[in-house]
């Protein structure tokens, strides 16, 4: 599906991870398939077209990687041009994927503060998912998808960091009027929803990384849509992760340790009760190779500004 819209994704029968897993049933909605890898080109696509409508032809974003590839690869055939600011913990390979889309990469240690006031001083839109009302609309489809797919009852998880995902699912589906459990996993220190369920974690950074929204202004719709759902919110080790990462590998799929985190969690879920799910399997496997090591990160809001300059009204 590279290269085509994003959605539409499709929704296929696992039974050797249901087995690995602890599961009757498993299916996996292969979000991995949409444009550059992951269910976040349905929120991207939304915004570059609000971003037309309002004439706005540079936008900026914060994002660990995923949004900020989908939003630059949405922008740059229609114009709009796509500024991320990058931590410097990012993976060199989003970075050059960034870049290779169109994208304006800036690092800095402070993507999200620099964001919201370039946001402000420049007019630009800010991307960010976990702030974005387009992004919420995308992804609304993604439920709406699995309400036509699943029958009532089966389970839906995947990792979550904001939690804006499962919100847009969740709201989706209780507008189609269908009962599907919402279990979002999170790990490492990525946890404002799982320390809702008593989940907290162990304060130790994740093999799925940090990046992530840690507190999100979405935490309370997201925690009321999964507990009216009958789910729960997960918290994985990297043991978990990594043992689901090789049963992934081993059953042909190769992606992001999110998703292996994902599929953690859901056996998790399983060994407490749960015996038909749906995992969002979003996010491929970063390619192998060489890539430069990121630029020194800017330290002040100046710099920032300075070196996008040539982009300022």
């Amino acid at each position: 599906m590279s290269g085509t819209s994003p959605g539409q994704t499709p929704l296929e029968a696992a039974d050797r991870l249901a087995q690995w897993v602890g599961l009757e049933q498993l299916w996996l909605k292969r979000e991995d398939l949409n444009p550059t890898g992951s269910h976040k080109d349905r929120g991207a696509a939304a915004q570059v077209d609000a971003c037309l409508a309002r004439d706005n032809r540079v936008a900026v974003i914060s994002s660990s990687g995923n949004a900020a590839l989908a939003a630059a690869a949405a922008g740059t055939p229609r114009g709009v041009t796509v500024v991320a600011l990058l931590s410097p913990l990012t993976e060199p390979a989003k970075v050059a994927a960034i870049r290779a889309a169109g994208g304006r990469v800036v690092v800095t240690a402070k993507p999200i503060n620099y964001t919201i006031r370039l946001s402000r001083v420049c007019g630009w839109p800010d991307l960010r998912p976990s702030q974005s009302a387009e992004a919420l609309a995308g992804f609304a489809g993604l439920g709406t998808e699995l309400a036509g797919e699943l029958e009532e009852g089966v389970a839906i998880t995947g990792y979550a960091s904001s939690g804006t995902t499962f919100q847009a699912v969740g709201a989706a589906l209780e507008t189609a009027g269908r009962t599907h459990p919402l279990h979002p996993v999170q790990a490492g220190l990525v946890n404002g929803l799982s320390r809702e369920f008593g989940r907290p974690g162990d304060g130790r950074r994740s093999l799925v990384g940090d990046l992530g929204v840690k507190v999100s202004g979405r935490g309370d719709d997201v925690v009321r849509l999964v507990r009216d759902s009958g789910g729960e919110a997960w918290w994985v080790d990297d043991d978990a992760i990594s043992d689901a990462g090789r049963a992934l590998r081993e059953a042909g799929h190769h992606v992001a340790p999110e998703c292996w985190a994902a599929l953690a969690g859901t056996r998790l879920a399983a060994r407490a009760g749960l015996r038909r799910a749906a995992l969002l399997l979003t996010g491929r496997a970063l390619p192998p190779g060489e890539y430069p090591p990121l630029a020194a990160p800017l330290e002040t809001f100046a710099e920032v500004l300075a070196a996008l300059e040539d982009l300022r009204p």
